[in-house]
């Protein structure tokens, strides 16, 4: 029994101080990283494909005050459902607005990809050599990393992550309190249900 406990606890410890190293040489040598890059690809595309018409979306002619607090929260996860392919890309161009307005989160953020870029693509995720001292891709990686901490830091990237996330649900939920909901016919078509208006 004690030498089985042991060789089981030698198998877990083992595959617990693995996983790390095997997680960063992945990265270093671009393993796995090109086809999240591929499939975040075929996400976005499949979402642009669900993309409601924005002459749909952006039409104040759709727009109504709710009567009751009821009926906002009805219209918001109707609206939140409906038009989550343009909520979505609503929230990446704040982000591409973020990062094209902030030079210094920019320059990180490229810093970061040129990095990964050199090691994993242009030298095959082989030993980084600058000017004349030789590294691994998981030392190089690690002295990236304490460089792009502070200047992720100095563009207050947290404070733009916030800003983004803040601004996103703001829109959102307006958009979605005020935009008449779409509801499903007997036909499994989406059309726009017009509320009664009443003349006092």
């Amino acid at each position: 029994m004690a030498e089985g406990e042991k060789s089981g606890e030698e198998k877990i410890e083992g595959e617990m101080t693995s996983e790390p190293f095997t997680l960063i040489e992945e990265v270093g040598s671009g393993k796995g990283v090109i086809e999240k890059i591929k499939a975040g690809k075929d996400w976005i595309n499949n979402k642009r494909a669900t993309v409601k018409p924005w002459s749909e979306f952006a039409n104040v002619q759709k727009f109504s005050r709710p009567k009751s607090g009821s009926e906002a929260t009805k219209r918001i996860l109707q609206n939140v459902y409906y038009f989550q392919s343009n909520y979505i890309f609503i929230s990446l161009a704040l982000v591409a607005y973020c990062i094209l307005t902030n030079p210094m989160l920019l320059f990180a953020i490229a810093f970061c990809l040129a990095g990964w870029w050199y090691v994993s693509i242009k030298n095959h995720g082989q030993n980084v050599n600058i000017y004349g001292k030789e590294f691994t891709p998981q030392g190089f990686y690690a002295i990236m990393f304490m460089i792009a901490v502070p200047l992720f830091y100095f563009a207050s990237a947290g404070s733009t992550v916030f800003w983004i996330i803040g601004a996103s649900i703001v829109i959102v939920l307006v958009h979605a309190a005020l935009h008449i909901v779409a509801q499903a016919s007997d036909e499994g078509e989406i059309e726009v249900t017009m509320e009664e208006v009443t003349v006092q």
